[in-house]
């Protein structure tokens, strides 16, 4: 399908500004989210982990809402719905006011980090079908892996979110992998948060290297496989190439 330039799901907002930022709502993983002047939106800024600050911290963030902000419009020309809706400024973009569901997903095209231990499988051996898995965000615990039992016990989700659910995950997952595969790049695995919006379900938080898993296939045949990790000493300069080889028409 063809990527569209705008997406029709997304609706153009009253234009907010730098100045538009309200209160804080509240922080989590390396987000802030504040209040806007209109009450069906609000701003998401990006920060560091753990309070760092200086210019690679800074850069590091801006870079995560670059991408993100770009990823977000891109899936968006392919009839995804997400929570996006204009980047605002260096580190912030503007959102829906949305409602969490407690829950991630995280989407698996090869075998890695704890899927391989749980299943015993070689590291990075190629799997035929992406592997879905759920997992219950109990708020400072670590995610905790459940099932579709759980998730209704629990009253997280219906039986008709979780088919929705499932294939958007399974959309976006196909999207990303066929823009990345254009541009030498492998999607080994990603995760993805939803929201809920007036009654329709989104794909919210961001999609960055702190949520996908990128590898590089560029280099004569080799793998480079933690070479855009955030914790690499030389992430701002691997962030910055990462999005430019994205934004390349291929």
């Amino acid at each position: 399908m063809k990527h569209d330039a705008r997406s029709s799901l997304v609706e153009t907002p009253a234009k907010l500004t730098k100045a538009s930022k309200g209160q804080l709502i509240g922080e989590s993983e390396g987000k802030a989210i504040y209040h806007s002047r209109r009450p069906d939106l609000v701003i998401q800024e990006f920060t560091s982990e753990g309070g760092k600050k200086g210019s690679r911290a800074r850069d590091l963030s801006a870079l995560r809402n670059e991408i993100s902000s770009y990823l977000f419009g891109y899936i968006e020309g392919f009839h995804i719905p997400t929570h996006f809706v204009s980047k605002l400024s260096a580190t912030s973009m503007v959102v829906k006011r949305t409602d969490n569901i407690p829950m991630t997903m995280r989407i698996y095209n090869t075998a890695t980090g704890s899927l391989m231990k749980r299943l015993g499988l070689r590291e990075r051996i190629p799997l035929e079908f992406p592997i879905i898995e759920h997992f219950f965000n109990a708020g400072k615990r670590p995610p905790t892996w459940m099932n579709e039992y759980h998730m209704y016990a629990l009253n997280i989700v219906t039986p008709e979110e979780l088919k929705q659910m499932n294939r958007l995950a399974s959309k976006v997952n196909a999207v990303l992998r066929s823009l990345c595969d254009r541009r030498k790049f492998f999607v080994a695995d990603l995760q993805l948060a939803f929201v809920r919006f007036k009654e329709q379900i989104l794909i919210g938080d961001e999609l960055s290297p702190v949520t996908c898993h990128f590898i590089d296939l560029s280099g004569d045949g080799k793998r480079d496989e933690d070479k855009y990790s955030p914790e690499q000493e030389n992430a701002v300069e691997m962030f910055s190439e990462l999005y430019q080889r994205l934004r390349v028409k291929a």
